[in-house]
């Protein structure tokens, strides 16, 4: 591969990573704050999943359609992490990136929940939960600003310097001493 091509690749999986580390929190931040408002967990993920069910998928328990929901969410997230880091390429994390990862994830919000879904599903805006969603994407947008350390985790580093030969003495000097000994036994005794 060419240079720029392995830049790109090291890049895409950066944010594949960024994305999918984004994504477990913004799926617990929907389990959590369901339960803290004694709701069941599943409403979210059962609410996206009517995308691919109808309305008969809008439960409050855990069903078979929940995974689609829970996929679907993977799947979006885990591309938009490649794209946000294929558009950020090689920068240094600072509180400017990271402010601008969080905006980020306020604007992927706005465009999935207010201006897609409401084209896909209408179903999706009316009966979301809306600060849990808010909270969830800002916390996704601050998990994208991680890409540039798993980006760095894939470097290559410097070779570690070789280990210097042992001498025959260092290496079994010690245990050809014992053996000696314990096979002399009684007679060096005597």
């Amino acid at each position: 591969m060419e240079p720029n091509a392995q830049r790109n690749l090291r890049l895409a999986l950066a944010g594949l990573q960024a994305g999918c580390v984004g994504t477990l929190l913004m799926i617990g931040w929907w389990l959590f704050g369901e339960l803290l408002q004694r709701r069941s967990p599943w409403i979210v993920p059962n609410l996206l999943a009517t995308t691919f069910y109808g309305e008969r998928a809008y439960r409050s328990g855990f069903m078979t359609s929940t995974w689609s929901g829970l996929a679907g969410t993977f799947a979006v997230y885990c591309v938009t992490g490649v794209v946000f880091a294929l558009i950020g390429r090689e920068r240094k994390a600072g509180w400017v990136f990271v402010a601008i990862a969080g905006a980020a994830g306020l604007a992927i919000n706005w465009l999935y929940f207010d201006f897609v879904m409401r084209r896909l599903n209408p179903f999706v805006p009316i009966y979301s939960p809306d600060r849990i969603l808010l909270i969830s994407h800002l916390l996704y947008g601050l998990a994208l600003a991680t890409y540039p350390a798993f980006l760095r985790g894939m470097l290559p580093g410097p070779e570690p310097p070789p280990l210097p030969p042992l001498s025959d003495q260092e290496v079994g000097g010690g245990i050809a001493q014992r053996v000696d000994e314990t096979a002399a036994g009684p007679r060096a005794l005597q």
